[in-house]
């Protein structure tokens, strides 16, 4: 969710107008840490965290999860990230799912039950069935992050192409470089057959930010071939922390650390195999 750490106010939006949460007075939103890790117990790190604060102290955290598909893990972190965050800030905190399906939004919208007799933990939900389909421009660029994030949850729709067009031309009244991060934002959370849609469009349209954002595509292109070869060499090292602790390694675990290109989270389970019981304890 990175259009909220371009605009946090973005995430009041989503709670207050699209959720009915009530928001208490706050004169600043700003990003806030991902992290809801308790010292005690593994990383947890959610998408994305804002903080509204009034006279720099916190008013209410806002908890926002871009959710592709069922993860019967998340049954136990989104309350936890509740949990912790709201610990943490000491003010109340909601958690928000963006789905970009309607069996993926039912299924995050199930309660979650705690085990403690009347704490049932209730994931607020944004997906195709209660997200509009924004089609009219704003000609400002005021409505460009409802509308970037209408073509995620609306990918699959039969009018996404609509949707597609109407948000570049929206990015069209931002400056160039907003815009263009904006499009790139598009083109990443798409799955494969959403995003050739949208590059065709692109690609036919002539927008004043096409030139900016096909310079920076290029340059990142180069930048991930380059990081692609030191999360090679980061995997190979952990696999061989991995096989010196004598911890069984399964060929799906080798494969899924073979195949993984985010050097960060490498790292992260770099950390956890020094002391690890399990590979399942490193990866999982």
């Amino acid at each position: 969710m990175k259009l909220c750490r371009e605009r946090p106010e973005f995430a009041v939006d989503l709670a207050s107008e699209m959720l009915g949460i009530p928001i208490p007075d706050y004169d600043e939103a700003i990003p806030y840490s991902e992290c809801a890790t308790d010292s005690v117990v593994r990383d947890l790190n959610a998408d994305n965290v804002v903080l509204c604060r009034e006279g720099g102290l916190a008013r209410m955290g806002i908890i926002l999860e871009i959710q592709q598909g069922q993860d019967k893990r998340k049954r136990f972190s989104w309350p936890a990230y509740q949990i912790n965050i709201r610990h943490r800030i000491g003010a109340p905190v909601a958690l928000i799912v963006v789905c970009p399906t309607s069996s993926v939004a039912d299924w995050a919208a199930e309660p979650i039950e705690t085990g403690h007799p009347g704490f049932v933990f209730q994931p607020l939900v944004l997906g195709p069935d209660n997200y509009p389909k924004l089609t009219t421009v704003s000609g400002t660029g005021e409505l460009a992050e409802q509308m970037v994030l209408g073509t995620l949850v609306h990918q699959y729709a039969a009018d996404s192409r609509r949707l597609f067009a109407a948000a570049s031309e929206e990015l069209a009244a931002l400056p160039p470089d907003q815009a263009a991060r904006y499009a790139e934002y598009m083109m990443r959370q798409l799955s494969e057959r959403p995003r050739t849609i949208l590059e065709a469009l692109v690609q036919q349209e002539t927008y004043p930010y096409q030139s900016k954002l096909l310079t920076d595509r290029e340059a990142r292109g180069e930048a991930r071939g380059e990081a692609r070869g030191e999360a090679k060499g980061a995997a190979e090292i952990l696999i061989d922390v991995i096989e010196a602790r004598g911890l069984s390694l399964s060929e799906n675990q080798r494969r899924r650390i073979e195949q993984c290109t985010d050097t960060n989270q490498i790292r992260a389970w770099a950390k956890r195999a020094v002391t690890a019981p399990s590979v399942g304890d490193i990866i999982d």
